[in-house]
């Protein structure tokens, strides 16, 4: 095929353009609502992290500051991004708020879902339509923008640059400067987004663009440290400790290379049978395999080749994978099977074949969404039987969604309760396990004894407490027949609200204490 960049009208100046952009917009958050709807509503738990985020977001409207005063396991961006939702939550219900933000972070995913057709739209409007309806369906992506998570805004920071930087054959300073700023912004939400900044580094240098490469890697160090800089000087030791090492050391769930690639490419969740899942699998890598080819005879496409392949890399090497985590390629493999498809069929003028390739796409497509769509997400439980049943004073929970829907995450910081924000979090901390004959991080929780008395004190220092996650918190048998053994407040199948041992406060005297903290003056002795 020799070397080329396809020379087509761009879509923007094609009357179809804006309507296809919306149509993959008004997909995109269809997918990403409708299994939550389905499932436990948007007061769903289940992901963790998206809680562990608000609470530290909650936190720093506080006045707390993440490294100093509570565990946070990546840079501090997030938490600066959902504060705002955070304060709305204050105003109104800790779960209005929580809502409000998880369907900012679909409407995200929805623009992501948009910003990858535009910028696919530079090869046509084929590519477009396959790379933006491919992200608005497809697993990877639409798990990871369902609610608060770190990835959806990685994605949108790295599609902004991208754009930005194929906008002209050389870029301008100030254009070079805000693709920096993007990335940088990134890395302000996660270490992991080094990598799209180390790749579109490269790409500009191997134009021969040294000047944009330079402006990009000056901007993004200087964001990034516009934004962590103020949090590492208050705890230094701490943050690095948390970011970095802690990253490094830890391990999740096992998971074989196979397994990942399968999350990957969108098959593990849709097809449960293994050999079926492994033969999807194969082709579907084959087909990437055959984009990325087309992609990297082009110039200006050879940085989605590096975006994928070395995204695909750190993941399979990565100590710790989650579904979520393959957001990371998501987008940039979109784009890349996009601009594939159109490709083959403007080299191979076989008209029959052409429209069997559009059919094919379009029934992938299809069938990843629809499959989607009817799979319910996230569990849901009585939260305002448990907000009612609950006695005055603290409320601890080992999931900071239990304490957000029960609308006890803001009281609990008002009164100057223990939040630890991330409570399992401390076994990659503090409360890592070591043993002389294991390597520390693989020590799970149920065999840390630490982590178990820890979890322990915690849970029982509040008036009472919910537990969300028993199986992820490895609860020893010791421990768990002193959970069981405390009394029920509140059930709903198998979350149970339960007494803890500093029930003192009169359920009078906590409305009491909520009003005056609504009116802007916490009551007397409930504060630090």
């Amino acid at each position: 095929m020799g070397r080329y960049r396809l020379a087509v009208p761009s879509l923007a100046a094609n009357r179809r353009g804006p309507l296809l952009y919306a149509a993959i917009a008004a997909v995109a958050f269809a997918v990403r609502l409708v299994p939550i709807l389905r499932g436990g509503g948007l007061g769903f738990y289940g992901r963790y992290d998206d809680g562990v985020y608000y609470a530290a977001a909650e936190g720093l409207t506080f006045g707390h500051a993440p490294y100093r005063d509570y565990l946070l396991l990546h840079p501090p961006g997030l938490a600066l991004v959902l504060a705002p939702f955070a304060l709305l939550g204050r105003a109104t219900t800790d779960a209005s708020g929580f809502a409000v933000a998880r369907l900012v972070f679909m409407a995200v995913g929805a623009l992501n879902a948009m910003l990858v057709a535009r910028l696919a739209a530079r090869w046509g409007w084929v590519a477009a339509a396959v790379a933006g309806l491919l992200y608005a369906c497809w697993v990877p992506a639409v798990y990871g923008e369902q609610t608060t998570l770190l990835e959806p805004l990685g994605t949108t920071a790295t599609m902004v640059a991208l754009l930005l930087l194929c906008r002209a054959p050389v870029p301008s300073r100030r254009v070079a400067v805000a693709a920096g700023v993007t990335l940088g912004l990134a890395l302000a939400l996660k270490v992991w987004y080094v990598v799209p900044l180390l790749v579109v580094v490269g790409w500009q240098w191997r134009l021969g663009r040294h000047g944009a490469a330079r402006r990009i890697v000056v901007s993004a160090v200087v964001a990034v440290g516009v934004v962590v800089i103020p949090f590492f000087a208050l705890a230094p030791g701490a943050m690095f400790r948390m970011v970095l090492r802690d990253q490094v050391a830890r391990a999740g769930e096992p998971s074989s290379p196979v397994d990942r690639v399968e999350w990957l490419l969108g098959v593990r969740p849709l097809i449960d049978r293994p050999n079926a899942a492994l033969f999807v699998t194969l082709i579907a890598l084959a087909v990437v395999g055959a984009a990325m080819l087309v992609c990297s005879l082009d110039r200006l496409a050879r940085v989605l080749v590096g975006l994928v392949g070395l995204g695909v890399l750190v993941l399979l090497v990565s100590p710790t994978f989650y579904p979520h985590y393959g957001e990371l390629t998501a987008a940039p493999m979109a784009v890349t099977v996009g601009i594939g498809i159109a490709r083959i069929r403007a080299e191979l003028a076989a008209p029959r074949f052409n429209r069997a390739l559009l059919v094919m796409a379009s029934a992938a497509v299809a069938a990843s969404g629809i499959a989607v769509v009817a799979t319910p997400e996230g569990h849901g439980f009585a939260a305002a039987a448990f907000e009612a049943a609950a006695p005055a004073g603290c409320v601890t929970a080992d999931d900071p969604v239990a304490l957000i829907e029960m609308d006890r995450l803001t009281s609990d910081f008002a009164a100057g309760c223990a939040v630890p924000v991330d409570v399992s979090g401390i076994t990659y901390d503090r409360l890592r396990a070591s043993r002389s004959h294991v390597n520390e991080s693989r020590v799970n929780r149920g065999e840390n004894p630490a982590w178990q008395r820890y979890l322990h004190d915690y849970l029982f220092s509040g008036a009472a407490f919910v537990l969300l996650r028993e199986r992820q918190d490895g609860i020893s048998p010791r421990y768990l027949g002193q959970v069981r053994a405390a009394p029920v407040l509140a059930r709903d199948g198998r979350i149970v609200l339960r007494a803890g041992l500093n029930a003192r406060r009169t359920p009078a005297a906590h409305s009491a204490r909520r009003a005056s903290y609504d009116r802007g003056r916490p009551a007397r002795g409930t504060g630090r």
